[in-house]
């Protein structure tokens, strides 16, 4: 039999390597489809993600999807049930609740809340008609 040559080459079709980090290690990420070319990318760090591992990602992060919805809705309850003019009455009450008593905005005097005597009309505030006053 002959000899083996001292140098043997080697075909190598494939390598796996098992010691690499994830290419994205983003704690929330962001993701981008891109249809053309059937790849995600993270547009955090710029990484392209299988595509297998975004949608597992996007899985396992359902429940925040949904609380970040929550969140939403219940902004928006607050922005609807938002009513400036009850400010005003909250920050009235809050006060009164102190002992404090307000001042009068062109005498300057104070008052005490029970002196109020009549109420008029928003609607007509700028008009010169006595019929809008409301006496208690």
């Amino acid at each position: 039999m002959e000899s083996l040559p001292e140098k043997i080459k080697r075909i190598d079709v494939l390598k796996v390597e098992y010691g690499k980090r994830k290419l994205c290690e983003c704690r929330n990420p962001h993701y981008e489809i891109d249809y053309v070319n059937k790849i995600v990318q993270c547009e955090d760090c710029g990484a392209i993600v299988d595509p297998f591992e975004a949608l597992y990602n996007v899985a396992k992060h359902y429940e925040r999807l949904g609380d970040q919805v929550e969140a939403l809705l219940e902004q928006r309850r607050e922005i609807a049930a938002y009513k400036p003019h009850l400010v005003v009455i909250k920050n009235l009450e809050r006060e009164t609740r102190a002992g404090m008593i307000p001042y009068c905005p062109k005498c300057g005097e104070t008052f005490e809340l029970d002196e109020i005597t009549a109420w008029h009309n928003r609607k007509f505030r700028g008009g010169k008609s006595e019929t809008n006053i409301i006496q208690h």
